[in-house]
């Protein structure tokens, strides 16, 4: 099941899939051009993800995938207050908001 949302059936792992490679692709992009989630995010087009509500988590998702990609453990801390800043300015000001 993923994160948020409703429960869902095996139909979707996929998808869920496809969406943390596009994020992996984005990090990995990113850091070598030198630039910070917030503007890899901002120079992204969505593409079919443009749709998925809380769009802003791509930033989140980015935070987590460049601590990954520069050599972190998976889970490891990051810098949360960082990553929800840049979420609220990629979310031109507005706050953010939670469906799950």
């Amino acid at each position: 099941m993923p994160g948020h949302g409703a429960v869902c059936g095996p139909d979707v792992i996929n998808q869920v899939r496809d969406y943390l490679l596009f994020v992996q692709d984005i990090a990995r992009r990113g850091v070598e051009a030198g630039i910070d989630p917030l503007e890899a995010a901002r120079q992204t087009d969505l593409g079919g993800y443009s749709d998925l509500l809380d769009a802003e988590r791509v930033v989140g998702n980015l935070h987590r995938a460049y601590a990954e990609v520069r050599g972190a453990a998976p889970g490891a801390q990051i810098d949360l207050t960082a990553a929800l800043t840049d979420m609220v300015t990629y979310n031109n000001g507005q706050p953010l908001s939670c469906y799950a």
